[in-house]
């Protein structure tokens, strides 16, 4: 308690002092600039209905010249599943609807089926990008069980005993977990299932961004989650996150630091851990307001297990949680595990993150529980239900360029 007292005042203290204004260090950039990998903290698909909840993204180039994303999915335990090539014309717009994926429809784009306007370069050859690139030609509707399995938290098909790879804490037919899109050298194809050509290979990445992911700071995104049936929607920017090659070292904490042995070879700026975000239960806002938020689990290896159980590192906990009434009085929440996964939703005023005020504000630190740092990030949403919500990104408060590994 002493402890969580003491970096709540210690970063006040930094962020109060003119002579400490620098606190948010300049080789930490995550700003809405083009980035050579953008991040979909949380997605939402409701496999049963078609007027359900789904999210809709889109992957835009920034460049005149042509351009190659890796798109994967994750779990909320940040398992891979799905991973594939867009190809992106100059100034390109790729849009995907993630029902179409999980229902096994990709994109088709490449070289020669991707249009380019008079203001692109022309289209050029990548390696591996023969043809079209969405190549699910050798994909089975096996693949496509897997998939919604993985991410909705039923048994993986064919697993004796049954092992699951996500929650399930949305239901059996919602599928939740995040996206990563990193610009890339060259095509790798599609597949499901695999670590191979993901993040969370070892041969990904590579100095000076020689590996298969490049290190252009090119791509630029956002993303819209959508409830015909409920007649709502929200928006918010993709999490744009530039490479800087010059900026790390081995040692440094990166936003891939676990899946390189943290010796920043992915040359990514790693995101915040503390975070300032406001939230309203009440008024025109009636609908009151969730957060999402997404965590580095620094676990490079997550597996299958036993359905109904969960991963070692699970649930994560927060190392500090403060709620701020709109007259300044601070209530600390304790032993929290309001955000126990690598991705989630959660609504304030819940039983997981029950905030005794009906206005105010959080300060969430995400370190582990157990004082591990650890990269996260969060937004909210706040809706009047059927009628109209606001989403934004938290006020990051703090990087974690200014602390060791």
């Amino acid at each position: 308690m002493n402890r969580q007292v003491l970096r709540l005042a210690a970063v006040c203290a930094l962020l109060g002092s003119p002579a400490t204004a620098g606190v948010l260090s300049g080789n930490c950039r995550t700003a809405e600039q083009p980035a050579a990998t953008l991040l979909i903290p949380y997605f939402e698909v409701d496999l049963q209905r078609t007027d359900g909840a789904t999210t809709l993204i889109s992957v835009n180039n920034a460049s005149s010249r042509p351009t190659v994303a890796r798109v994967v999915l994750w779990t909320d335990w940040g398992a891979p599943t799905l991973a594939f090539d867009v190809y992106l014309t100059g100034y390109d717009v790729q849009s995907l609807n993630l029902r179409d994926l999980f229902h096994g429809h990709l994109p088709g784009t490449s070289q020669t089926a991707s249009p380019h306007g008079e203001l692109s370069d022309a289209n050029t050859a990548f390696p591996g990008c023969d043809g079209n690139v969405k190549a699910v030609t050798a994909f089975t509707q096996a693949n496509w069980d897997y998939l919604q399995a993985a991410h909705t938290g039923r048994p993986l098909p064919g697993s004796s005993p049954s092992q699951c790879l996500g929650s399930g804490r949305s239901g059996s037919q919602v599928a939740t977990g995040y996206i990563t899109i990193d610009v890339v050298n060259r095509c790798s194809g599609a597949s499901v299932g695999k670590k191979e050509n993901t993040p969370s290979d070892p041969a990904y990445f590579a100095a000076g961004g020689t590996g298969l992911a490049a290190d252009d700071n090119v791509l630029w995104g956002e993303y819209i989650a959508v409830n015909p049936n409920r007649n709502t929607s929200d928006s918010n920017t993709a999490v744009h996150i530039l490479a800087d090659g010059d900026a790390f070292s081995s040692g440094d904490y990166t936003f891939y630091g676990r899946y390189v042995g943290y010796d920043s070879r992915d040359d990514r700026a790693p995101l915040s851990s503390l975070y300032y975000v406001r939230y309203l239960d009440g008024g025109p806002f009636s609908g009151g307001s969730d957060l999402v938020v997404w965590r580095d689990n620094r676990d490079a290896n997550v597996t299958a297990r036993s359905c109904g159980t969960s991963p070692s590192w699970a649930p994560l906990g927060e190392y500090q949680m403060v709620a701020f009434d709109e007259e300044e009085n601070p209530t600390m929440i304790p032993n929290s595990q309001a955000f126990p996964l690598a991705s989630q939703k959660v609504h304030v005023g819940s039983e997981s993150l029950d905030a005794a005020a009906s206005f105010g504000w959080l300060m969430i630190d995400l370190w582990h529980s157990d004082a591990t740092h650890a990269q996260g990030w969060v937004g909210v949403t706040m809706s009047a239900e059927g009628r109209f919500s606001v989403s934004h990104p938290a006020v990051r408060a703090d990087d974690l360029c200014n602390f060791g590994l």
